[in-house]
């Protein structure tokens, strides 16, 4: 039979390989922790509070079965560990530091909008990983869909933005996955078939599922899917509206 010292020292190696799976699981792809729940799919933020989650449990457990250490050292290791992560708990969700809270101000279109942050700065918002129709002089078809329906989601509420690689485009405006009443406004866009995947690197955290969620649209030819070659890789032809193609 394995010593007490051997058992606790075998347990610290399997927590610390487990630790290990889970962090990298998470940064490569932090949707996989919600895969086999339907609606754990929907919320990013559940998913991303799973993912942090399981990690600082596992964490937790290898510190706890190291040997060779005190309490009080173990201790201390766990303090630091949340204090360098920064975690911050707001209601029921763990959010990390690339993440903010503001409140809508306007909406501009169907993937702009305006904030207020809750330093009294105002922010234009630019969501991340979707285009929608643009508005300009002449709207191109479901422009004024899109950015009612964002209007409908996001005026006047609280929104929490999370960020991606980068927090500002070149226009200076922030990047962001928002969410209101814990659902992604960028995601629903998509499934309404009122945007399509637009795809700016390093900021690619979600295009695997944006782009499953893209192809259902598609495939039931929903709003903007619903005319023939207006969809294309660089935006919309309006043209191809146009001329009835």
């Amino acid at each position: 039979m394995l010593s007490n010292e051997s058992f606790t020292a075998v347990l610290f190696l399997l927590f610390t390989i487990l630790a290990i799976i889970v962090w990298v699981v998470s940064l490569i792809k932090p949707s996989f922790a919600g895969r086999r729940s339907a609606s754990a799919r929907k919320s990013r933020k559940h998913v991303n509070k799973i993912s942090l989650l399981t990690g600082a449990v596992s964490f937790v457990l290898m510190v706890v079965t190291a040997p060779g250490t005190s309490l009080v050292e173990k201790a201390t290791s766990i303090q630091n560990f949340f204090i360098l992560r920064d975690f911050q708990v707001a209601g029921t969700f763990i959010y990390t530091s690339k993440t903010m809270e503001a409140e809508v101000t306007s909406v501009i279109d169907g993937d702009t909008f305006r904030i207020r942050t809750d330093e009294g700065d105002t922010e234009k918002v630019r969501l991340l990983l979707i285009d929608t129709p643009e508005i300009g002089d002449e709207p191109e078809p479901y422009a004024l869909e899109a950015r009612d329906y964002t209007e409908e989601l996001l005026a006047g509420q609280r929104v929490h933005l999370e960020f991606d690689e980068s927090e500002r485009d070149q226009y200076g405006r922030l990047l962001a996955y928002a969410y209101v009443d814990d659902q992604m406004v960028n995601e629903l866009l998509l499934e309404q078939g009122l945007a399509r995947v637009a795809v700016f690197p390093p900021d690619t955290r979600y295009v695997d599922d944006f782009r499953e969620i893209e192809t259902k649209a598609r495939e039931s030819r929903l709003r903007v899917w619903s005319i023939d070659n207006y969809v294309t890789n660089r935006g919309f032809n309006a043209d191809a509206a146009a001329s009835g193609q």
